[in-house]
């Protein structure tokens, strides 16, 4: 396998220390053997210079008196007696004018020393009283003047230093090859020693990585060195030290959790104590303001119980939200929304709740703007509201914009997706440049007292940063003082296509013809709805009891949900509105107890909660519910529920009655009464053709209709009355739908009278 980029470029430590350590013996082996050898070389010279040096001062000292005598044959017997220094290649005499007066020649053949006879003149380069030496790549010549109170002359010795250098050579080669011999077991040792190092070392981070990963306490095998037991014994007091900390790691963290989950308790808590009662005071606010009755003062003190008590509910939906986000809880929920709808509804709400004189509200969408798209309609609305109220909170004069333009996007999801981009544009006071970043922080406002000011919690724009961003959006700001500010965002959403529905009329029913049977055409009474409603508290009781019987739905309260399971087993229910948090049972549990039942497997049941913390819609709809109101509700809520279970109603004019629900009894008694014999006398005139007291008996049932709220059932008596106006008897079936109407009315007066 060949080894990676990374292992060659990053050697191991050991790798490391191995080249270091062998690099350094290498280079003391070699240091050593040529420091050595050079000694060793030296030495040999010196011993050879002066055993050569020795040799010419002998044979100067005996030739000295023979040369004195000029007794020539016995220098040369002298020379001859040299024959015993192999190295001597030759041994000359000469005179001090460097004539040759004896000379030897060490035979090439016989390798003995032999006198020669070519004599002649030997130039001596240097004539003083020392000795000389010179060297040349082959000899050393040694010169040693012969004395006799002067220098009568000169013996001249050549040596061959061809053995001399093969003796050198030998000595080199002795001397490298003891020095490979030392260095393979010194590399050896070095690579033992290193081994068990880094093996420690190895041994000490595997301890280390244990000891952070909480799998041991104490490593117990201790290195041989001083340096890496110093380290050993500090990891050992590290990881008890980490040990001890992390158990009160997890301590406090088990308590922070446990805090959390109390702070999120609290909130959840606190959310249902605060909405609960909020639900009472904006409901029967709303129901109070109904009456048409109500005097000036009374009304205008309930106008601003109700404003406060919407700006109450703000404020504790703004902590609510920061709570989830906070807590990585809150999530999107696309479906399909009408953007034009919604915004409009959005801007005159807010305009008209922070109306001034000298500001104007200005709506632009850009026509290519799709009107249906896929998004968190609540959340974007809520994106809006806080950056348009926000915008006329800070606007004393001018105009306030908010402006919806479409943006291109890839040619790929041009016809799936659009980019919508919204701008909230004012000219009011602007933020300063310092101010520009704490404002996105939360509780932070732009200038200190501007919550005294203008209110708020200083929540707005921090959720609405955070919304964006689950959106895959960002907000952008340009701000200028004293000339105003803009906040904008692009979304790209999902474009739905538009359903194209054919508008039919309905057809003319001929209303004197047999042929023609009872149709849906013909106008029809309510059928009576019987609500089971689970509710603990007394003034949602009232308020829903208000609601439901301006609704004319007949309704039973139950305190819990345990009281609410036996209710559904005693009577029959349409409907069951269904609170989360009751004692005994609550909402979830007696919902999936009902629903167990195979009789009670159909029955919509409906979840009303002030619970806004938790993910309180997944929650209804895993236990079997059909909807979901969250408190505090209006009577518009209540009815968007009933029309998308196709529950149709018909509301009361509760103003024909003064508001007054014990008037409402009594009245409804008196009316459920009189339906059957208004019924039977209508059906006995119109047998007997007494055309003018059947009509007599039909107005009076129109006008109990219309008291009650029938309008689409009087509508149909009103065509029978105009019927008998012209002489005409109504058609069999006409009557008989008459009939049929008139006994659920009855029945649903019944029920509304219980």
């Amino acid at each position: 396998m060949k080894p990676s980029f990374h292992t060659i470029t990053h050697p191991s430590l050991g790798t490391k220390l191995l080249v270091l350590g062998i690099g350094l013996v290498l280079t003391l082996a070699l240091a050593f053997t040529w420091f050595n050898t050079k000694t060793q070389r030296n030495q040999l010279q010196g011993v050879f210079n002066q055993q050569a040096t020795a040799l010419a001062f002998n044979i100067a000292v005996s030739s000295n008196s023979h040369l004195l005598e000029k007794d020539f044959a016995i220098i040369e017997t002298l020379l001859l007696k040299a024959n015993g220094f192999k190295d001597l290649y030759s041994a000359t005499v000469v005179s001090a004018e460097g004539k040759v007066l004896a000379q030897v020649l060490r035979d090439s053949k016989t390798h003995n020393l032999s006198p020669r006879y070519d004599v002649g003149r030997l130039r001596v380069p240097k004539r003083d009283s020392g000795t000389q030496l010179f060297s040349s790549d082959r000899y050393l010549t040694v010169i040693e003047p012969i004395e006799s109170g002067r220098t009568i002359g000169h013996v001249v010795l050549e040596f061959d230093l061809t053995p001399l250098q093969t003796r050198q050579s030998e000595l080199i080669e002795r001397n490298i090859l003891l020095a490979v011999i030392l260095i393979f077991p010194a590399a050896l040792a070095l690579w033992l020693f290193i081994r068990k190092t880094i093996q420690e070392l190895n041994s000490l981070t595997d301890f280390a990585q244990r000891m952070v990963k909480d799998q041991g306490i104490e490593h117990a095998t201790s290195p041989t060195s001083r340096e890496l037991a110093m380290l050993h014994r500090t990891l050992n007091w590290a990881s008890v030290t980490l040990q001890k900390k992390n158990r009160a790691l997890e301590v406090a963290k088990l308590k922070a959790d446990k805090s959390n989950d109390l702070k999120s308790q609290f909130v959840a808590n606190m959310s249902h104590e605060i909405r609960t009662p909020l639900n009472g005071i904006l409901g029967l606010t709303e129901i109070t303001l109904g009456n048409s009755a109500l005097a000036e003062k009374p009304r205008r003190n309930l106008e601003l119980i109700q404003l406060s008590a919407e700006h109450l509910l703000r404020v504790v939906n703004d902590i609510l939200d920061f709570s989830k986000i906070d807590a990585n809880r809150l999530d999107m929920d696309p479906q399909p929304f009408e953007l034009r709808l919604n915004v409009q509804a959005m801007v005159k709400m807010v305009s008209s709740a922070y109306a001034k004189p000298s500001v104007v509200t200005v709506l632009d969408i850009d026509p290519a703007v799709p009107d249906r798209l896929l998004g968190d309609c609540p959340r974007i609305m809520q994106v809006l509201n806080n950056l348009l109220s926000n915008a006329l909170k800070f606007t004393e004069r001018g105009q306030v914009s908010l402006t919806i333009t479409a943006r291109p996007v890839s040619e790929k999801n041009s016809q799936s997706r659009c980019k919508i981009h919204f701008a909230v544009r004012d000219t009011g006071m602007g933020i300063s440049e310092s101010a520009r970043t704490e404002i996105f922080k939360a509780f932070s406002q732009a200038e200190p007292g501007t919550a005294r000011k203008y209110g708020g919690t200083g929540l707005g724009l921090t959720i609405t940063q955070r919304l964006l961003e689950l959106m895959n959006s960002r907000i952008h700001l340009w701000s200028q003082e004293s000339v105003g500010s803009e906040f904008s965002f692009t979304l790209e959403l999902p474009v739905v296509e538009q359903q194209t529905t054919t508008e039919c009329e309905a057809p003319t029913v001929d209303m004197t013809s047999d042929n023609n049977p009872a149709m849906p055409e013909f106008g029809q009474a309510a059928t009576g709805l019987r609500v089971l409603v689970a509710e603990d508290n007394m003034v949602n009781q009232t308020f829903i009891s208000h609601v439901l019987t301006q609704l004319g739905i007949s309704y039973r309260f139950a305190d819990d949900g345990l009281a609410a399971l036996q209710a559904v087993d005693q009577e029959n229910f349409d409907l069951v509105f269904m609170d989360m948090h009751m004692p005994n049972m609550g909402g979830l549990e007696a919902c999936r107890a009902i629903l167990a039942k195979p009789q009670h497997k159909n029955l919509p049941i409906v979840g009303l909660t002030a619970d806004a913390i938790a993910d309180t819609r997944e929650a209804c709809m895993s236990a079997g519910m059909r909807e979901y109101i969250s408190k505090p509700f209006k009577r518009s809520d209540i009815e968007a529920v009933l029309a998308r279970l196709k529950f149709n109603v018909s509301p009361i004019p509760m103003q024909n009655f003064d508001h007054d629900k014990e008037l409402l009894k009594t009245t409804i008694n008196m009316i459920a009464a009189e339906i059957p014999q208004l019924s039977d006398e209508a059906e006995k005139q119109l047998s007997a053709k007494n055309l003018p007291e059947a009509k007599r008996a039909l107005h009076t049932l129109k006008g109990h209709c219309k008291l009650v709220g029938e309008f689409a059932f009087a509508d149909f008596i009103q065509q029978l009355e105009n019927q008998l106006m012209q002489n005409q008897l109504p058609a069999a079936n006409s009557i008989e739908h008459l009939k049929t109407n008139l006994r659920v009315l009855q029945q649903r007066l019944r029920l509304l009278s219980q």
